[in-house]
């Protein structure tokens, strides 16, 4: 079979004889009739049986008709018509059984008995050489695709795998040329990413090769199409242009992962071809092998890159962190803790804790939350943060302070990008907080009375939200702290947290979860109201939580 397996012309009955039991049949019939019948292999030369240890032989045609003709004791002629009862295969003709037309006697009913004879001689020898062949392809086809998997399991892009495929393909096919063309994901248009055995101006020539490209579409659905001869096939729109190529025959399926086209092969011949059933089922595993192996190394690229960027994203987030207060000012009157929790490695809420001019200055207390995730929320949020301290080290008027930042806010950021804020300055010497809620959820003020109930006020005046409207003015309010008071200032990831149910943390489950800690303890420090917050958080959401950033920050009068 091997010698068959190279070149389609070269198939015989010589790739299937083991023991020579056909050529040992034929001149046993010989004897039988007195009819000279001999094995006649496609090129006319005739196979013969050996008893020197040799199981068969080859003779020329003449010579090894004239020996059939001898082992019956008549003299070969040197012309006469023949009967051959053709071999024929899958893979095409293989030679036939041929015996003289003319036996020289007057016996119609014999000849036609012997005729049926051979002819069923020659089909149950075409059966035993079906089994073979069939064997043969399995095993072709098997080789062919360990080889395919060992080699693409070594290759290390996405062109080597095509490649690869494309001369196995070739190979096992036995076509003369062929292409691996993929779908560009940017244009939707195929292009070529391997190629053997076609000039440039084929392939560069994108027209459909059928009319209204109906093969191309019927390959890119899975089907394997086979065209016979593309000069005279009905379906193709110009046969000039495979004619000029000297293409005649086509096979083509597409590459198809996951019900998904991700391109197509297509293999020629050079000379008129069939392709059998078990040949089309092979090149459909081939492009299915390399249409697998291609997506699974884009995952892996993707993968790969997705792993750089979110080690990118964790220099970033710890740069971020290091925006946030490292340590918080310190007042014999003040308790003061923050909590950070964001949902993704980068986030857009911040808070900010610092005094002007020193210890014993004015405190300013600021929480902000960008609108959106991620890298474009953080990088906004990193510019809030630098404004407001840029513009706070100005002066101290808040509603300047809030002014100036929404202007640069507003200047530098699309339409879509805006941040809520709460900001808030305290005098030491009165205790009075000036404020401004710029779009931002209240600040909420808990006071305790000397019979340890506790008051609720909300601090929600100010205005629209930072970075919409650069004309926006800002009021502010004040208040009066008093020892004893508890400030809680949060962002939207807390109180739209929500349960599996889908029902929101909400703004009155933040006041009882205080209020409930002050009343038990109306002394517990400013991390422990924080501590209480998340807790009460985690059993009302459970492992979910939020699927926004969470921060903070609380103060509470000594």
């Amino acid at each position: 079979m091997a010698d068959s397996a190279s070149n389609p012309s070269s198939i015989s009955i010589r790739s299937f004889l083991t023991d020579g039991a056909v050529a040992r049949l034929c001149d046993e019939m010989s004897r039988l009739t007195g009819v000279p019948i001999w094995l006649r292999d496609v090129d006319g030369s005739v196979v013969v049986p050996r008893e020197d240890g040799q199981l068969w032989a080859v003779l020329p045609s003449r010579e090894g008709a004239a020996r059939a003709y001898a082992l019956v004791n008549r003299v070969a002629p040197e012309r006469g018509d023949l009967f051959l009862a053709p071999l024929k295969t899958s893979e095409g003709s293989i030679g036939a059984i041929a015996m003289p037309a003319d036996w020289d006697r007057d016996d119609p009913v014999g000849r036609r008995a012997l005729e049926r004879a051979v002819i069923l001689l020659a089909g149950t020898a075409t059966e035993a050489i079906e089994s073979v062949i069939a064997l043969r392809r399995r095993v072709e086809e098997l080789d062919t695709l360990y080889r395919l998997s060992s080699a693409l399991a070594r290759a290390h892009d996405a062109d080597a795998v095509l490649s690869i495929a494309l001369d196995l393909a070739l190979d096992a096919m036995r076509c003369d040329a062929g292409t691996i063309s993929m779908i560009d994901e940017k244009t939707g248009e195929l292009v070529h990413r391997a190629t053997r055995g076609l000039s440039e101006a084929w392939l560069n020539d994108g027209a459909p090769l059928s009319i209204d490209g109906t093969l191309r579409t019927s390959a890119m659905q899975g089907d394997v199409i086979c065209v016979e001869n593309l000069w005279t096939d009905p379906r193709i729109a110009d046969a000039s242009r495979p004619r000029a190529e000297g293409l005649v025959s086509l096979i083509t399926t597409g590459l198809v992962y996951q019900g998904r086209a991700a391109g197509l092969i297509r293999l020629y011949a050079r000379a008129p071809r069939t392709f059998a059933r078990a040949q089309q089922d092979l090149l459909r595993s081939i492009a299915d092998h390399a249409a697998m192996v291609v997506a699974l190394q884009r995952l892996r690229q993707l993968r790969e890159q997705d792993q750089a960027t979110q080690r990118q994203l964790r220099l970033a987030a710890d740069v971020q962190r290091r925006m946030l207060p490292s340590t918080l000012p310190t007042s014999d009157r003040l308790d003061i803790a923050a909590k950070y929790a964001p949902s993704f490695h980068l986030g857009g809420d911040f808070y900010d804790i610092f005094e002007k001019g020193g210890a014993g200055k004015e405190i300013g207390i600021a929480v902000g939350d960008v609108v959106g995730k991620g890298v474009p929320a953080a990088i906004l949020m990193s510019a809030a943060r630098a404004s407001l301290r840029a513009f706070a080290g100005e002066e101290w008027r808040l509603e300047e302070v809030i002014r100036k930042m929404n202007q640069a806010i507003v200047r530098d950021t699309l339409e879509s990008e805006f941040l809520t804020l709460w900001c808030g300055v305290i005098e030491p010497k009165t205790f009075t907080l000036h404020y401004c809620a710029a779009g931002h959820d209240p600040a909420l003020l808990f006071s305790i009375d000397s019979s340890n109930d506790v008051a609720l006020t909300p601090l929600d005046v100010g205005g629209m939200a930072v970075g919409i409207d650069p004309e926006q003015r800002y009021e502010v309010g004040h208040v009066h702290l008093r020892p004893g008071d508890t400030l809680v200032l949060y962002t939207d990831g807390l109180s739209e947290a929500l349960s599996f149910q889908g029902e929101a943390f909400g703004r009155h489950r933040i006041r009882s979860a205080v209020v409930e800690l002050l009343k038990h303890n109306p002394h517990a420090p400013a991390s422990e109201v924080i501590e209480k917050l998340f807790w009460s958080l985690r059993q009302f959401a459970g492992v979910r939580l939020s699927g926004d950033d969470i921060t903070i920050v609380v103060l509470r009068v000594k």
